[in-house]
């Protein structure tokens, strides 16, 4: 397959139905059908797998047109779904035959299939159900016993499979081995006994299996979270994103009786395309955990005591202005808070609380940043020429990243390098990895460098050279276990790809000496010369959901909404005539810096919205010393957190799916997510909370929704200046 972001696709005539119309050159016959609203159904063909064309459900007549315009007729029916559209192609999808081959294939297909519809939990949403609808025989002539197969067995943690359902599509087998990579499920057996399972009948531990329910045309495979709980008919269906890293895979939450039930993926080909993973699957349970906070409460001793949302306000107010100075303040920011909540934290902070001391990173890098730390995009993936995913046990933090490198490397032929202490998923395909010793990122770092400037002689690298000198291959063997020759092929990959592209993860950012290697990345990312090129760029990945959206909104001690910096006096006059107050100038405090402040008795407010950083933070008991020291703790959060243990005061704020807003995911993509259900007892949106202590200060006009929100972010952010709600859309928009 040729690479993306090439000249546009040749396109060819055809014509389908009789309607004439111009496609690309090789584009699926089934999908070209779909421009002229021809429903061919199918079972096995899947649009982001391989076709195979073994369900034989998408047959359809072709002819090719003559020179002297007369059709030429193939003499059997043809799977759709395995034919390339070429110049002269015609189909017909309704014709006499064709509606006799379906009817026959579905008869088939039903012989031994069990009439499950009134207990399966595919039932009202099941393929096999819609296309006999339509396509298949009004009675059935089989009156013989159907085989009995075992029922519902476990397959995984989360997958059931009924084998008497099964119609041998593939696409479970199919995805386990084309997009996931794991190769976990395969067709066991023969002939009547054919199955689909692991090839050791052991469970099944993809990290990705729950795409199989999804893709599962049948309920063959069903989920063990969702069994019995709701049916389709009885379920309200809304539009949101995951929260469980920074991917931004767009999904639907299904809910009931006020309650989510499952998530299912949505199709975003910018994004996660149709796939999930299983902790964005199964696994986002915190909005009914049994410690969800449903009311506001302060402590009295060590008991919590409930009280108004109007009394906490008044108790927050009253322990901010009895502070001697903005220092006093504190507030941490936590990565699920939408864009809209993130702004309205900063701007209470700095408007009504005048500090700067505000920060939602919990790593040890957070260093002054004056531009966005990521460079690239999805599909900047399967355009580069190699990738470097260094620090980062890919699958596992970023998956659906994972995905698209897979996808890259098998489709497009991307080189993929990795490096990682340990075994990863990536290795699978890599064409180099490197396993050094846990905690010498940096030495392996200036060891590459020294490897690829004898690669790439330059006048203009004196400096840098000066610095690694040193740093020969057998000095990095010796430091870092990756051997001497290893380095070297590295180093000569890279010095012969036309681009590199780098994937930063957690190792890196959670370093001893993070700042360095964060330096030693962009010296690699400038010697390659990524600056000047679309293909390659330094990515270094936030791992919370909304993480990049706290950067672009100024929720950093050095920053103001759209990377502008506090101590830029045009910028902060723009932001002070906006909000009607003036703004502190000083440059405020780190996370750790605010934890240090609070040991000291420098700041006795500490602001936590969202946070929890006795569990985040990469150093816990840091986290849990300045909680202890802080004279008055606010969380607001959705549950008791850990960190809530050590609060004075908790504000019940939503989770995602009970208000609406927008994230924006690593690649700077922002998109919106909607209500899916209720609020819970008193629960309220986060920048609802904040838009009502700024209006107990400030006697202007509030926003009434987070579209609002939103439109002001747009107004006084360049960047956003398209991200009105009316403008995103379902697929979101990347920022410029």
């Amino acid at each position: 397959m040729p690479k993306p972001k090439h000249a546009e696709p040749k396109l060819v005539n055809i014509e389908i139905n009789g309607v004439p119309l111009q496609v690309p050159e090789g584009e699926l016959l089934v999908e070209a059908a779909k421009r002229v609203q021809a429903d061919i159904p199918i079972f096995c063909y899947h649009k982001y797998m391989k076709p195979v064309g073994m369900c034989r459900m998408c047959l359809v007549e072709v002819g090719y047109k003559q020179p002297d315009g007369s059709v030429r007729k193939m003499p059997k029916p043809q799977t759709s779904c395995s034919l390339p559209c070429t110049e002269g192609l015609v189909a017909w999808t309704e014709t006499e035959q064709i509606v006799k081959d379906r009817r026959a294939v579905l008869e088939f297909l039903l012989i031994n299939h069990p009439l499950d519809c009134p207990i399966c939990d595919r039932g009202g949403e099941c393929p096999l159900q819609n296309n006999t609808q339509f396509y298949g025989p009004s009675t059935s002539r089989y009156i013989e016993i159907k085989r009995h197969l075992p029922k519902s067995f476990p397959l995984s943690r989360y997958v059931a499979l009924d084998l008497e359902r099964c119609i041998q599509c593939g696409r479970c087998v199919r995805f386990t081995e084309e997009v996931s990579g794991d190769s976990q499920l395969a067709f066991l057996f023969r002939g009547a006994q054919t199955q689909p399972h692991t090839f050791q009948l052991t469970e099944f531990t993809s990290r990705f299996s729950g795409n199989v329910i999804e893709i599962c045309p049948v309920g063959a495979l069903t989920s063990r979270t969702y069994r019995f709980r709701a049916r389709p008919w009885d379920i309200t269906t809304q539009k949101t994103v995951c929260t469980m890293c920074s991917n931004g895979c767009t999904l639907y939450a299904d809910s009931r009786a006020g309650k989510v039930v499952r998530f299912n993926a949505r199709e975003n080909p910018a994004v996660n395309e149709t796939w999930t993973c299983d902790r964005g699957k199964f696994e986002q349970t915190y909005m009914h955990a049994p410690d969800r906070i449903l009311q506001p409460m302060r402590r009295r001793g060590k008991e919590w005591e409930p009280i108004s949302w109007g009394e906490a306000y008044e108790l927050i107010l009253q322990r901010a202005s009895t502070q001697s100075s903005g220092r006093a303040v504190a507030g941490l920011a936590g990565h699920r808070l939408s864009n809209e909540s993130l702004y309205f934290f900063q701007k209470l902070m700095r408007g009504v609380f005048q500090t700067n001391h505000i920060d939602h990173r919990v790593t040890r890098y957070q260093a002054a940043l004056t531009e966005p730390p990521v460079q690239n995009e999805y599909r900047d993936l399967e355009a580069a020429a190699t990738v470097l995913v260094f620090g980062t046990d890919l699958a596992d933090e970023q998956p659906m990243v994972f995905l698209r490198m897979r996808k890259a490397n098998r489709h497009y032929g991307v080189s993929v390098i990795v490096a990682y202490p340990r075994m990863n998923a990536v290795e699978e395909f890599a064409a180099h990895s490197l396993r050094y010793h846990a905690g010498t990122e940096d030495a392996l770092l200036k060891g590459l460098l020294h490897a690829l400037l004898k690669q790439l002689p330059s006048a203009d690298t004196e400096p840098l050279r000066s610095r690694v000198a040193a740093c020969t291959p057998e000095w990095t063997q010796a430091h870092t276990g990756v051997p001497a020759e290893q380095l070297q092929a590295v180093a000569q990959h890279i010095a012969q790809s036309p681009s590199l592209l780098i994937l930063a993860g957690e190792k890196t950012l959670n370093h001893p000496f993070a700042k360095e290697v964060v330096e030693w990345l962009h010296a690699l990312n400038r010697l390659t010369g990524n600056d000047a090129r679309e293909e390659g760029g330094l990515n270094l990945m936030p791992t919370g959901a909304n993480q990049q959206g706290a950067l672009e909104l100024g929720v950093a001690p050095h920053l103001l909404p759209g990377y502008a910096r506090v101590d830029d006096a045009l910028a902060r006059a723009r932001f002070e005539q906006a909000w009607g107050l003036p703004l502190p100038a000083h440059t405020g405090l780190t996370t750790d810096e605010i934890f240090q402040a609070c040991l000291d008795g420098e700041v006795d407010m500490l602001y936590l919205a969202g946070a929890d950083p006795v569990s985040e933070h990469y150093d816990p008991t840091l986290a849990e010393r300045a909680l202890r020291a802080c004279e008055f703790v606010v969380v607001q959060h959705t549950r008791l957190t850990e960190s809530a243990r050590y609060a004075d005061l908790l504000l019940p704020a939503c989770p995602f799916t009970e208000y609406e807003g927008t994230f924006t995911n690593w690649e700077r993509r922002v998109q919106r997510f909607w209500q899916a259900h209720p609020p819970q007892g008193e629960a309220k949106p986060d920048w609802q909370v904040f838009a009502e202590l700024w209006l107990r200060t400030q006697r202007q006009t509030p926003p009434f929704n987070a579209r609002e929100v939103m439109q002001e972010i747009a107004q006084l952010v360049p960047s956003f200046a398209n991200c009105r709600y009316e403008s995103l859309g379902e697929t979101g928009a990347r920022l410029p």
